[in-house]
């Protein structure tokens, strides 16, 4: 297990610096970063796709929360907007581990590599709506809280990618919209986490350091190791643009996928 320490430590440095900057979530890295750990530990096949988006959703918890202090720090976060969505994103997102933990192995696989690929795809050419709508409208907020939480909480990979246009689509300014993000990134990350711990196989109880679907210390090494290079990131994120960063940082999630897909059907 000591072989794998190093190796989470600069997943968790990774991860909390792609939190805090982008405030997209860092599942898009610890999901598959998951898979392939998983698969060398030689766990349960089968189990391996639940067990990596439960154990993000874990990382998320411990990762996210210093990065939103961050943006708020920074003034960056719209609370007018979070106020109407995380309800409706909390309960959904616990929903989406229900969903998570009944589907077959395969099916989830290749869900999350679909969803890594149109992460990318977002990513590199931020489609974003053209037409600016300030008004705020509470179902609305509320009931796509609740549909990107299910979402993204089914793959576990937070829900920046949807929520970071949207928020622009609603007439926030680029890092108030990450700011936002980040902060509903949190309440996806610690229902998720519910989520994960109350609904997985009876078949996961034997294997050692996991509990529900979270692999324990992969969740509390890379979490911890990620918490300043969160605060870092979001602090480099209200300075700068990052336009280079996120074409290449999408074309390796784009290889990541490609990879899972490989992986599942070889």
């Amino acid at each position: 297990m000591i072989e794998i320490l190093f190796p989470l430590i600069l997943l968790g440095i990774f991860a909390g610096l792609l939190s805090g900057f982008f405030g997209i979530g860092s599942g898009i890295i610890l999901v598959p970063a998951y898979i392939f750990l998983f698969n060398y530990l030689n766990f349960p096949p089968e189990y391996i796709p639940l067990l990596a988006t439960g154990s993000s959703m874990g990382t998320m918890a411990i990762t996210i929360p210093m990065a939103a202090y961050t943006h708020y720090q920074n003034k960056n976060i719209n609370l007018e907007i979070v106020k109407y969505m995380f309800l409706a994103a909390f309960f959904s997102t616990i929903f989406g581990r229900y969903i998570a933990a009944n589907i077959a192995s395969e099916s989830l696989q290749i869900i999350i590599a679909i969803s890594l690929l149109l992460a990318a795809i977002q990513l590199i050419f931020n489609f974003s709506p053209k037409n600016i709508d300030t008004s705020i409208n509470k179902i609305e907020l509320f009931l796509v809280g609740g549909f990107i939480a299910l979402i993204t909480s089914f793959v576990g990979i937070g829900g920046g990618i949807l929520m970071v246009p949207y928020f622009q689509f609603r007439g926030l300014r680029i890092h108030e919209a990450i700011g936002t993000s980040s902060l509903m990134g949190f309440f996806f990350a610690i229902s998720g986490l519910i989520g994960a711990i109350l609904f997985a196989p009876e078949k996961l109880k034997q294997i050692n350091y996991v509990l529900g679907s979270v692999f324990i210390p992969a969740m509390i090494v890379a979490g911890l190791s990620s918490i300043y290079f969160a605060k870092l990131g979001a602090n480099i994120s209200n300075k700068i643009e990052g336009n280079s960063l996120k074409i290449a940082f999408s074309v390796l999630v784009i290889l990541v996928a490609l990879r899972i897909i490989y992986i599942t059907f070889q």
